[in-house]
């Protein structure tokens, strides 16, 4: 009888042993953190600093921007911040929803893009991040996506040309 006690014992501590607790919720400072990143890009933005802009990226991350093709690892985001800072811009990006648990946190909001002088461009749209706390319990983006809220503009429509024909 004792040895079935032990046995059972031994039985009930490996089961236990072998779940995980939950993750820990986030904190204030985990949803700080991200808001803080939000502004320092706008900021990088406004400046063409383009270095400022991919210094919130981890070295993997994936960049998804409307109608292009995703953007994967740090090297092909930094080329293609460095392609739209071309233009003087004001980003502004608003978080909305900030949430997640353990070592992974999403947020999402809404953002204005205006090229200067302010006649050249703006956008309105949302976006939703992914972060992924680092080793170093700092947080960096792993993925992105944004998306305007207006739709494209159409195609402009082909121009017909005149054929002459010759005299049969």
């Amino acid at each position: 009888m004792r040895r079935a006690g032990a046995g059972s014992l031994l039985l009930v501590l490996t089961v236990l042993g072998g779940c995980k607790s939950a993750p820990a919720p986030l904190t204030d400072a985990d949803k700080t953190a991200a808001q803080t990143m939000m502004t320092a890009m706008g900021t990088a933005a406004g400046a063409s600093d383009v270095a400022g802009m991919v210094a919130p990226y981890a070295s993997d991350a994936m960049l998804m921007p409307p109608a292009m093709p995703a953007f994967h690892g740090a090297d092909q985001i930094r080329q293609f911040y460095q392609g739209m800072m071309g233009a003087k811009v004001n980003l502004t990006l608003n978080q909305q929803t900030a949430d997640g648990a353990g070592d992974f946190m999403y947020t999402s909001g809404t953002y204005h893009y205006a090229e200067q002088p302010p006649a050249t461009g703006t956008e309105d749209g949302k976006y939703l991040m992914v972060f992924k706390r680092q080793a170093d319990a700092t947080w960096k983006i792993v993925a992105e996506s944004w998306s305007p809220n207006a739709p494209p503009a159409p195609a402009p429509a082909p121009v017909k040309t005149a054929v002459k024909r010759r005299g049969r």
